[in-house]
């Protein structure tokens, strides 16, 4: 009798344990889901997206004056630097090619990218515009006053400071951030990359937000 009280009591908690595994499987399964969406939409939080809506700015551009707004319809990444920049920029912009060489003649179509210059003492639009053509037709390069270019890194929550430099060539150098900032066809910020990001990954963002569209 008690051998088959004991049965049944272990076969009753095996049956629990087994549940509750199940239970808490499910659970993870679903908080993976989640976070894989939340990644794939763009991985910013709706509320924190919502100060970037409406905003607009404007910058000179080899081809005139070019606000965001104009961009609109467009997946628009935006990096911030200057052409005598030794390392991160190229290397920025090499991304930004690489991940448009994914895209179909569509896609392509549709993605724009932004080089902003901190630099609007040496950068001239028509330097910008031999730079960029370095990389890809698709790269714009902008630049404007130092208050206007103050007003925009703002924005974004970027940092600049120019230092001088006697050891440099320029006898200074721009310290900033070096994301990559991906806006949607609608004008808002939807993710930020780092300068030396994987181009498949940036690539498929881009994707994403022109499916989304």
């Amino acid at each position: 009798m008690l051998c088959k009280i004991f049965r049944i009591v272990k076969v009753t908690f095996f049956v629990k344990l087994v549940f509750f595994c199940l239970v808490n499987m499910f659970s993870s399964l679903n908080d993976f889901h989640n976070a894989v969406a939340k990644e794939a939409i763009g991985g910013v939080e709706v509320g924190e997206s919502k100060i970037f809506q409406e905003i607009d700015f404007m910058l000179d551009s080899p081809e005139g004056a070019l606000s965001l707004k104009d961009l609109r319809g467009n997946v628009v990444l935006l990096f911030f630097g200057f052409t005598s920049c030794a390392d991160v920029c190229p290397i920025s912009l090499a991304t930004i090619s690489h991940a448009f060489s994914y895209l179909n003649d569509d896609e392509l179509k549709k993605s724009k990218s932004l080089f902003i210059s901190l630099d609007p003492e040496r950068d001239t639009l028509e330097k910008l515009k031999k730079y960029t053509g370095y990389f890809h037709p698709n790269i714009i390069g902008v630049t404007g006053t130092m208050k206007e270019l103050g007003m925009v890194a703002e924005i974004y929550g970027v940092k600049f400071e120019k230092k001088e430099s006697p050891d440099s060539a320029l006898g200074y150098v721009i310290y900033h951030s070096s994301k990559i900032f991906v806006i949607d066809p609608h004008g808002d910020l939807q993710k930020t990359f780092q300068h030396n990001t994987d181009a498949r990954l940036l690539s498929n963002q881009i994707k994403i937000l022109l499916e989304n569209n």
